[in-house]
């Protein structure tokens, strides 16, 4: 049975608005996605064992390839990889958590990612116009991440990049909740112009 997106039945023409250099929102579908519990030293060793750098402080992201580490607690740490991965990882890390009194959760189909591009100063006035956090450059430059809210939709937030004045950033989200989370973001980035593209 063919695996269908969260955004799959939203209408493009329902989100747009126009602008001479719009913002632009895509579902990346099917990223593997582990939620990882437990205390500082396991989760260390468990980033070690995948072949991924320290994410010692919350806040933090550790990157080799397509593969990342975003740590959203003192206890929490959400792993993200190509689709397909994460049997591969929850085989890896399941009886090393287990042993250490961890718990790992496969979220790959719970979950999506939408993707927000754009002019820097424009993303980053959208999501603030939905998310509590102080998101100016100086507190969340790119390769920082975050556990919030969007309107009232819990997300995991990521900045991506930001080269040439222009700012990605990544949304972990709730596959039933992605459709009024584009909604929302398309309402918040109207006065920029908006597109999505699927």
């Amino acid at each position: 049975m063919a695996r269908i997106t969260a955004l799959a039945r939203l209408d493009p023409a329902a989100l747009a608005s126009a602008g001479p250099d719009p913002l632009v929102l895509r579902e990346v579908p099917f990223t593997a996605r582990l939620l990882l519990r437990g205390d500082a030293a396991l989760l260390a060793l468990a980033l070690e064992t995948v072949g991924l750098g320290p994410a010692e402080r919350v806040g933090a992201v550790a990157r080799v390839g397509e593969r990342r580490a975003l740590r959203l607690g003192p206890d929490r740490l959400v792993l993200l990889d190509r689709p397909g991965e994460e049997v591969g990882l929850e085989a890896r890390l399941a009886p090393l958590v287990g042993e250490r009194g961890g718990a790992v959760a496969d979220l790959t189909e719970a979950m999506t990612t939408l993707a927000l591009d754009g002019p820097e100063p424009a993303v980053r006035a959208t999501m603030a116009e939905g998310c509590p956090l102080d998101l100016h450059a100086r507190a969340f430059p790119p390769g920082r991440c975050a556990a919030s809210l969007y309107g009232k939709v819990p997300v995991w937030l990521k900045a991506v990049e930001a080269r040439a004045g222009r700012l990605r950033v990544e949304l972990q989200v709730d596959r039933s909740l992605a459709v009024h989370l584009a909604r929302h973001l398309a309402l918040a980035g109207r006065e920029f112009g908006f597109r999505f593209e699927s």
